[in-house]
C-alpha cells in the first residue's frame, strides 16, 4: 500500500496559503518594521528539519523548518527558511503538514534547479550526496 501525501498546492487550497515573511527582495506578507523581530524570533525557533549544503568555510545553502512564535499574533507557527550566499526567503503557516510540504518541495527543487554552482559530484547519488545534510528521501 502506497500511501500519497498531498501537494503544497492541494494543501494551500485546503488550509489556506503560505506566509511570506521575510525576504531578500519582493514583496513580504508583514510589515517592514517587523523584518528584525520576526528575524529573531525564526532563528530561535525549534529546527525541525533541515538540508544543508556545505562550502569549504560553513554553511552555503540551507533549507530549514522551524517551529516559532509569531511576535506579533503570539500563535505557534511553522517556517520554513531558506537562506543561501546569495539570497533568503521565508515562508510560513500555522499547519505544520502544510509547511513540512512546501519543506520538501524546495529541497526537491534545489536539486532540480540548484541555484548555486556546485560540482558534478554533488549529483552522483540524488538528494544524498547533493546535500551534505538533508532528511528528505
Amino acid at each position: 500500500m502506497t500511501l500519497t501525501l498531498p501537494t503544497v498546492d492541494e494543501l494551500t487550497a485546503m488550509c489556506g496559503p503560505l506566509r511570506t515573511v521575510l525576504s531578500h527582495s519582493g514583496p513580504v506578507d508583514i510589515a517592514p518594521e517587523h523584518d528584525a523581530v520576526y528575524s529573531l524570533e525564526i532563528l530561535g525557533g525549534k529546527t525541525l528539519r533541515e538540508s544543508v549544503i556545505n562550502g569549504e568555510a560553513g554553511p552555503v545553502l540551507i533549507i530549514r523548518l522551524a517551529e516559532y512564535v509569531d511576535p506579533v499574533a503570539r500563535a505557534k507557527r511553522y517556517g520554513v527558511e531558506r537562506w543561501s550566499v546569495v539570497d533568503f526567503r521565508t515562508v510560513d503557516h500555522t499547519v505544520r503538514l502544510v509547511s513540512d510540504a512546501e519543506y520538501e518541495r524546495q529541497v526537491r527543487a534545489e536539486f532540480a534547479k540548484p541555484t548555486l554552482p556546485l560540482g558534478r559530484e554533488r549529483f552522483t547519488g540524488g538528494l544524498a550526496t547533493f546535500f551534505d545534510t538533508t532528511d528528505v528521501l
